[in-house]
């Protein structure tokens, strides 16, 4: 008699097994899903993901996210080296004096209970001042060299070279009470700026920036998208008024 149903089971069928070796298609880029996205990440247009301004400092890493030139942390550190010994802006001297010992003796009583850790917050306030303040004077070179001579100094920059010389002031400002208050932490070795934790403040800086500008490129491109999608159909609903 003959069957009337058909019975898969009875079909010769090949095991499912996964590839020894992964095809090339796997790691193309959809370029219908995502058409701008997979040209953008094409190497001769890697450069085009993020704004030109940005790779002075960062390159583009995995997941095309920002990640921080070593060059860039470098040129910081430079900044750090020359300027870590070197006195408060002349003319200056008799305020510093002044708001020296008025922070030395603000932190003094605190240091009456566990002085170690008191001291270690303080020394790492000293190590982060003076990592911002070499990164606000490596930036603030570079964004007035793309001013010209003949132009006057925008606000924005004006403001930039006031918090440059505010944060120099109390780097040192720091670097000296620190150094005073030292033998009151009760901390081995002796009193020492260290540039190995100036620099490790610094690259944390740096990939939290990137990982800002990375996040803000991103959602900017979204909107654009959303806003571009956004006036092509309103443009369809005029076209078919």
């Amino acid at each position: 008699m003959a069957k009337s149903q058909f019975d898969p089971s009875e079909l010769e069928t090949e095991e499912l097994l996964t590839p020894e070796t992964t095809d090339k298609d796997a790691f193309n880029d959809d370029t219908l899903a995502d058409p701008e996205g997979a040209e953008a990440r094409e190497p001769e247009n890697r450069g085009t993901l993020y704004p030109t301004y940005l790779y002075r400092d960062y390159k583009v890493g995995e997941n095309d996210a920002l990640v921080p030139n070593q060059s860039a942390i470098d040129a910081v550190m430079a900044i750090f080296e020359e300027k870590a010994e070197t006195p408060v802006t002349e003319g200056k001297e008799k305020q510093f004096a002044k708001d020296l010992k008025t922070v030395v003796a603000g932190r003094k009583p605190l240091l009456a209970v566990d002085a170690p850790s008191s001291g270690i917050q303080c020394l790492r306030e000293m190590t982060n001042a003076w990592s911002e303040f070499a990164s606000l004077v490596y930036d603030y070179v570079n964004s007035s060299q793309s001013i010209s001579k003949e132009d006057q100094m925008p606000d924005w920059l004006l403001q930039r070279e006031a918090k440059m010389v505010d944060m120099g002031y109390k780097a040192r400002l720091l670097r000296d009470a620190n150094s005073e208050l030292f033998s009151d932490y009760n901390l081995p070795g002796k009193f020492e700026l260290n540039g190995t934790r100036v620099r490790q403040s610094i690259e944390s800086r740096f990939e939290r920036l990137a990982a800002w500008h990375t996040s803000q490129h991103r959602e900017s491109t979204a909107g654009d998208k959303m806003q571009k999608a956004s006036s092509e159909f309103a443009q369809s609903i005029a076209d078919n008024a």
